[in-house]
């Protein structure tokens, strides 16, 4: 790719509304992460998941604080990662992105294989193979995308909002099964039986740590839309409060009535647990509809990792990190196509590893999302606190948006974040090459975090020093 800077536009529209980030947050936060893997988390803490649910929560809302913080400060290009290469350095700045980019293709790609096989589950679908129908919905997302970030978000609105309706209708259903309506009543034992509440103890809940944490990442993404926003200062931080909130609620709800109605012994993750609530309590049709509105909010994450995707590469390229035709932005409708089109590439190509060798392409996938996301989340309290320390007591008084408890939020946030990534490591699960399973996405965040540090060595630095001395030569009067 040529490393001139190109002649197009290299700004985003200003066209999403408060409603549009939080349904757009709400889309990459509520897919496969809960609406599958809920089930392998209930699996290794009993009924009393529903205490790292609460404590994951309640650090999504810490951490949204903490971003709330920093993202009324009137810097809007560029997201999270842009405060981290100001505030700790440019180095920091770009894994920080680049990592994000790699959660949200790994995550895409996964969903998108997801998308097919619930796809499969419906009488249409029987026989269409598992990859077409996964390449079918990146392409409409794809396109999608490229007619302009307006349509995106109201397409993004339309498919959160069913999510959010079926999850409701969903803890409806088995509250009306706990209090035998239509059916006898299932009461509230499956809370304490089957070998009671915390059936592994406290150490069940260390052990569903990252499971859990890993179902609440997507929020912060609000920061990446920030460039796109109409009233940034206003919605950024509003949206992130609101949206940490409305999600800890929506699963605290759902894993009560889902763990409310079926034995938690029943539950993994060879289906989704929310289709086997409703089947175990004799509601086949809408089981049959809760798998279309898992289908839908696996559409709705894609949707989501290819805006963010390409809005983090557009960004990184902005600021000479990667190739500058990464910037190229589309004139009549100032969607970084380039820069969309090759996290789409990236995102078919994880679909394909996926297809071709699923045990391993499981963990490298889902690897990818994992440390990408939860970086991120210890990064934003960091910055925070490195943030405060810079403005001083009077600074910090005169804030626009002030976190409350400060330092103890970002302190603590930053603990449990790190509790989450060490915790699967005591599991002592067999995995792949010898290596223990829950040590897996560290192992392999830490290649990463090696490969991403030599190519900026390598390659980034290089390129941001020649554009700054490209720009200070133009800036020179003849």
């Amino acid at each position: 790719m040529a490393t001139e800077a190109p002649t197009e536009v290299r700004t985003l529209r200003r066209a999403l509304k408060m409603r549009h980030l939080i349904m757009l947050s709400v889309g990459g936060t509520i897919a496969s992460g809960f609406l599958l893997a809920s089930g392998g988390a209930i699996a290794l803490a009993g009924p009393g998941v529903v205490i790292t649910y609460l404590i994951a929560g309640l650090v999504a809302i810490g951490v949204m604080a903490c971003l709330s913080e920093l993202s009324v400060q009137g810097q809007t290009a560029g997201g999270f990662a842009k405060y981290a290469e100001t505030s700790i350095g440019p180095l920091v700045g770009f894994l920080t992105g680049s990592n994000y980019w790699l959660a949200w293709i790994g995550g895409s790609a996964a969903e998108a294989v997801a998308v097919g096989t619930f796809a499969q589950a419906l009488p249409p679908f029987h026989s269409t193979p598992v990859w077409l129908i996964a390449f079918v919905v990146i392409t409409v997302d794809i396109a999608i995308n490229l007619v302009g970030v307006l349509l995106m978000g109201n397409y993004e609105f339309a498919l959160s909002t069913i999510k959010i309706v079926a999850l409701a209708v969903f803890v409806i259903f088995c509250i009306g099964a706990m209090l035998g309506i239509g059916s006898p009543a299932s009461g509230t034992s499956n809370f304490t039986s089957h070998g009671g509440f915390l059936p592994f103890g406290v150490a069940g809940l260390f052990t569903s740590f990252l499971l859990v944490f890993y179902a609440y990442t997507g929020i912060e993404m609000i920061s990446v839309t920030a460039e796109e926003s109409v009233h940034p200062e206003k919605d950024i931080p509003r949206a992130l409060m609101g949206t940490a909130a409305l999600v800890t609620v929506i699963f605290m709800a759902a894993i009560l009535a889902m763990v409310a109605v079926v034995s938690w012994k029943t539950l993994g993750t060879s289906s989704s647990p929310l289709v086997d609530a409703l089947n175990a309590i004799h509601a086949p049709i809408f089981a049959n509809l809760m798998t279309l509105a898992i289908i839908i909010g696996s559409i709705s994450a894609i949707d989501c990792g290819i805006y963010s995707g390409s809005r983090v590469v557009f960004a990184l390229a902005r600021d000479s990190y990667l190739p500058d035709r990464l910037a190229v932005t589309n004139s009549k409708t100032d969607v970084p196509t380039v820069a969309l089109i090759v996290s789409a590439l990236f995102i078919y190509t994880g679909v394909v590893v996926d297809l071709l060798s699923p045990k391993i392409a499981y963990v490298f996938l889902g690897s990818l999302a994992t440390l990408g996301f939860l970086w991120a989340w210890t990064i934003i309290p960091v910055m925070q606190i490195l943030f405060r320390r810079r403005l001083g007591a009077e600074g910090a008084r005169n804030l626009k948006w002030r976190m409350p408890l400060y330092p103890a939020i970002p302190i603590a946030c930053i603990a449990l974040v790190g509790l989450a990534i060490i915790a699967p490591i005591f599991q002592n699960t067999p995995g792949l090459f010898g290596i223990n399973a829950g040590a897996l996405p560290v192992v392999a965040g830490a290649i990463y975090m090696a490969a991403w540090t030599a190519y900026y060595f390598l390659y980034a630095k290089p390129h941001r020093l020649a554009a700054a001395a490209r720009l200070a030569s133009a800036d020179v009067p003849a």
